[in-house]
């Protein structure tokens, strides 16, 4: 019976190989509550800003991207059309954000990517949540007016320029963004800054 369990296993695992594992948000250890990010040391808040915003102003090309596509062009958005729609992506968006783990210790980069383990559930989901909301509340109309820009023209302006949370260097940074296309990382180093 113990062969057989162990060969089961064995056999899940190599299937879980072949096709694929996906990794989704884990419950941190003591260790990992214990090496979470210190925020109040000001370089530590000042990538955790910067990731945040980031993660934030894709998440907010893309919904407002999706709208434009529904809606077949570019006929302006309403008051309560966009506070919807910047509500639900802070929300439900922002909420599959996490730090990713390296090393099985959180990091200060924010990713959805859900092939790598993440930490959510603890401050972190609530911090990006707060950036994603000051985003979206208090730079509304600079949302609204880079939304027909590049995706990396928009993230450089909204978390460079709008929020000043990421210098020139960091926007470029790709240890504090998400697992973003090489075709994005080759357009920030074409975006004049």
């Amino acid at each position: 019976a113990m062969l057989l369990r162990n060969q089961m296993s064995l056999l899940a695992f190599c299937f879980a190989l072949f096709v694929g594992v996906v990794v989704v948000a884990v419950e941190l250890t003591e260790e990992q509550h214990e090496h979470l990010p210190d925020f109040g040391d000001p370089k530590v808040a000042a990538r955790l800003k910067c990731s945040a915003c980031r993660a934030s102003a894709l998440e907010a090309f893309d919904a407002l991207m999706e709208l434009r596509t529904k809606r077949g062009g570019t006929r302006k958005i309403k008051e309560h059309e966009y506070a919807e729609l910047m509500e639900t992506m802070c929300e439900d968006r922002i909420g599959q954000y996490g730090l990713q783990l390296r090393s099985n210790l959180p990091t200060q980069k924010f990713s959805k990517d859900k092939s790598i383990s993440r930490a959510q559930g603890n401050w972190a989901g609530r911090y990006i949540m707060n950036i994603c909301g000051e985003l979206t509340t208090d730079y509304e109309d600079a949302l609204i007016t880079n939304q027909f820009h590049n995706l990396a023209h928009f993230i450089e302006t909204m978390c460079v320029r709008e929020m000043q949370v990421c210098d020139r260097r960091s926007v470029k940074d790709e240890t504090l963004g998400d697992e973003l296309t090489a075709e994005f990382h080759e357009m920030l180093q074409d975006a004049e800054l």
